[in-house]
């Protein structure tokens, strides 16, 4: 009854009837690391303003009036949470942006602001809490800003080219970024647009119709009705569908007799009315099966803060809710039935007003009891959403209602467990039967690696619908009937892997072919060490490693994980006395401590003479790391070893670390063919290579006779840029910023049939 009292008191933000116009219609977008996009995490956070001319909203139909959404158009959603999403609007004279040395614009107006949001693939929306009224002659500034703690990827956005430079925007790994207005380094304009969809308020319309209500499902008949229209309506005329009606706003209905219900509303204002019907809106089980009752309750002890649980959405559950103002609620009779082994995703939304700590449990056994952890079904900590997968025990009661129970409190407090009372939190109740699918089972299964240097491997049965049985062919002559076998494979070769899976109902086969991968030759020598780390926390850690422009190429999640082994998964080739790019991402929110060595002599230790890298109190280092001309054991797989930790920690390859971690690679060093310290520097009048070393440019200048072509390449031999002329070029000049540092040969046709190499350095 409370949740229904505070819905009655809500406020509700209304505006005239909106029509919908798109400005841009390019099919064009932007990468997953490139940018413009308003929603880009490929940086923790970006600032957008983009630049519409009042002659473009004219051309499409939009006049004076007032704007109440808008919207933008994704390619692909990367699906990562972005916080404290806002968007701003402002009346502007300007016609472009000049570059990227101007400032942003300040004292514009905020009209929508969330604390999360997560793109979806395709056109989202977002309604302003306030229309922006625009008075149909100016130039529209939009700006989009939010400010995450880590980076992923961007959602890629479709965008239209524009005739003049539209788009101001700043990307950073640091918070603050929606505060920034003064020019810095990292600003950049372009032309590229993201297309935008507006609603428009047309003027003297009939209100549009819209509602909602507390609950969809009710045992105890009474629901409450909440007016969602638009269009400032004066009147309205419920019908709740059981031969009742009420002329309130927001009324407040008891039902006398179980049944589903068709609810209308009529909204009405002084240019007419609409009507609005959902079909079988209401379900009313005034006699619904109920679990038994729990051994606790857990309170609230103080609910007036914000805090607490405001929709759970599970298989057909999807019950939105008051906060914790309501303390423990009894929603049992919201109800769904599920098949025991199969998986379900899971959504608690608690995202009012900061981050919560979160957890949830099916009482199996039906026994009054959530038991730990044999019973938790799922925990979160420090977010505004709990979301996950849940697999239904194959060992629950069937066929009997089960109490579900979801708990959340400020993060600031611990995790809750079943019965502890909450702080500032909520815990609420729901009902799960479990039944028996009567299907056989489906035949699922993962492996530890499908690279392998030792031959162990280490096998997962994901099958679903409660297989009783299981047998494995592991493709190399041997078998196991268990669950979750270990199986050493004592051959090199590419083994064909397969699970048959039974229950009462029959059985499937799931087959991987070529699925294991068994090189004993690239095997590395055991290191005499595996640093641990003593205490994570606050982002610390390798979240990347990138050596040779991919060669090797991996993605971690930090110093969570501890000391990783990759030895045999990521390697890479490399020649000696050559020297090879690499970047290496670490923890955005405090600088580290990073040193990488090599084991040349194949030893298993990391001895001082061995450290090719070494960056101290930076993020995000980068380099060269240049590989020996001679003591080294040539054509063996050695191990090389990256170390990132928390500033002024123990480096020396084999101590724990404070706070961050070690990955261990691997690097076949041949001996090179190619004598770079050959290469003359030609010194001669025909040509000139300047500035050299350069940061990103070089100009090649003939004295004399004129080029036909220039090619540029790496010191592994791959040509990376080829320029041919047709014309009498004595001058020339090469783009190498989007090039890593170190050394590259040009070589230069001439059209007299002769050539010429010189090596340039790059080092911005």
């Amino acid at each position: 009854m409370k949740r229904i009292l505070l819905l009655s008191l809500l406020l509700i933000t209304t505006f005239f009837t909106a029509q919908t116009y798109t400005l841009g219609s390019g099919t064009n977008s932007n990468g997953t690391t490139s940018y413009p996009t308003p929603y880009g995490n490929w940086y923790e956070g970006s600032k957008h303003q983009m630049l519409v001319l009042a002659s473009e909203l004219n051309s499409i139909g939009i006049t004076a009036g007032d704007i109440s959404s808008l919207a933008f158009n994704v390619e692909n959603a990367n699906g990562i949470a972005l916080q404290n999403f806002t968007i701003r609007i402002k009346e502007v004279s300007r016609t472009s942006w000049n570059g990227s040395s101007e400032d942003f614009e300040t004292g514009l107006t905020t009209v929508f602001s969330t604390i999360s949001f997560t793109e979806t693939n395709g056109w989202n929306t977002h309604a302003f809490s306030t229309p922006f009224t625009w008075d149909g002659v100016s130039n529209l500034l939009i700006e989009t800003c939010f400010n995450n703690s880590s980076y992923t990827n961007n959602a890629t956005v479709y965008y239209s080219s524009t005739s003049f430079n539209s788009v101001l925007y700043v990307r950073r790994d640091e918070q603050g970024v929606c505060s920034i207005s003064q020019n810095d380094f990292n600003f950049f304009s372009s032309n590229n647009r993201p297309n935008m969809r507006f609603e428009w308020v047309a003027p003297n319309t009939p209100p549009v119709t819209d509602f909602t209500s507390s609950a969809v499902t009710s045992c105890s008949g009474t629901i409450g009705f909440l007016d969602q229209s638009s269009g400032n309506p004066t009147s309205w005329l419920w019908n709740f569908g059981d031969g009742s009606s009420s002329t309130l706003q927001n009324p407040i209905h008891t039902y006398t007799t179980s049944g589903t219900y068709s609810v209308s509303l009529i909204a009405t204002n002084q240019f007419g009315n609409t009507t609005e019907t959902k079909n079988n809106f209401i379900s009313i089980s005034l006699n619904a099966p109920t679990p038994i009752a729990n051994s606790c309750i857990p309170i609230t002890q103080d609910g007036s803060v914000g805090f607490g649980i405001t929709n759970v959405t599970f298989n057909t559950i999807n019950e939105t809710t008051g906060d914790a103002s309501e303390g423990y609620t009894d929603n049992t009779c919201s109800q769904t039935t599920v098949f025991a082994g199969q998986t379900y995703p899971i959504s608690i939304e608690h995202s009012t007003p900061t981050f919560h700590n979160c957890a949830a449990w099916i009482d199996y056994n039906n026994n009054g009891v959530f038991e730990e952890p044999s019973e938790r079904i799922i925990t979160n900590s420090s977010t505004l959403t709990t979301t996950g997968n849940i697999t239904i025990s194959s060992v629950a009661v069937l066929n009997t209602p089960l109490r579900m129970r979801v708990s959340a409190d400020y993060d600031l407090n611990a995790v809750p467990t079943p019965c502890t009372n909450l702080t500032y939190g909520q815990a609420e109740d729901y009902t799960i039967i479990v039944e028996l699918d009567p299907n056989p089972p489906t035949a699922e299964f993962s492996v530890s690696s499908l690279m392998n240097c030792d031959g162990e491997v280490y096998f997962s049965d994901l099958s679903t619908n409660v297989p009783t049985s299981w047998s494995w062919d592991f493709g190399d002559g041997n078998n196991s009937i268990e669950q979750n076998p270990t199986h050493v494979y004592t051959s090199d070769g590419v083994y064909s892997v397969s699970l048959t899976v039974t229950n009462q109902f029959g059985s499937s086969t799931s087959t991987q072919t070529n699925l294991i991968n068994v090189n004993f030759s690239d095997q590395l020598v055991a290191a005499q060490c595996m640093p641990q780390t003593l205490g994570h926390c606050c982002g610390y850690g390798i979240y990347s490693v990138d050596f040779n422009n991919g060669g090797i190429q991996n993605f971690t999640d930090g110093a969570e994980e501890g000391y990783q082994d990759y030895s045999c998964q990521y390697n890479d080739s490399v020649e000696g006395g050559l020297s090879y790019p690499f970047s290496i991402r670490t923890g955005s929110q405090n600088p580290q401590d990073t040193r990488i060595w090599v084991d040349f002599n194949n030893n298993g230790d990391f001895e001082s003479s061995e450290q090719v890298f070494e960056s101290l109190n930076a993020y995000n280092p980068s380099g060269n790391i240049t590989i020996p001309p001679s003591g080294v054991v040539w054509d063996t797989a050695l191990r090389m070893r990256v170390l990132s930790d928390e500033v002024g920690g123990s480096l020396d390859g084999c101590t724990d670390l404070t706070r961050g971690q070690v990955e261990d690679y691997y690097l076949k060093i041949s001996e090179s063919e190619v004598d770079i310290s050959s290469v003359n520097e030609l010194d001669e009048v025909l040509l000139s290579l300047y500035p050299n070393p350069t940061q990103n440019r070089v100009t090649i200048q003939s004295s004399g006779v004129a080029m036909s072509r220039v090619s540029v390449f790496n010191l592994i031999g791959k040509e990376i840029i080829l320029i041919n002329f047709n014309n009498n070029t004595l001058t020339s000049t090469i783009d190498l910023n989007n090039y890593a540092d170190g050394t590259y040969l040009v070589q230069v046709g001439l059209v007299n049939g002769s050539t010429q190499l010189h090596k340039i350095i790059v080092s911005k």
